[in-house]
């Protein structure tokens, strides 16, 4: 009987290293395009829209 422990064991390491390559790639891709540089901003953007007055038309159903 052979002892599979050797390569079930390389096989997990090299598959955790695969996925944590992967992940660093994807990160440093992320952070060079931009996509996490004001990430929150949306959130702000759409609370300050609020204050914007209200065209005519585009109510609510209470104008008057």
């Amino acid at each position: 009987m052979e002892d599979y422990t050797y390569p079930s064991v390389y096989w997990m390491y090299s598959l955790m290293t695969l996925f944590v390559v992967g992940a660093v790639f994807f990160l440093v891709r992320a952070v060079r395009s931009g996509a996490v540089r004001d990430d929150e901003a949306p959130k702000y953007r759409m609370l300050h829209d609020d204050d914007l007055p209200i065209a005519q038309g585009e109510g609510g159903g209470n104008e008057q």
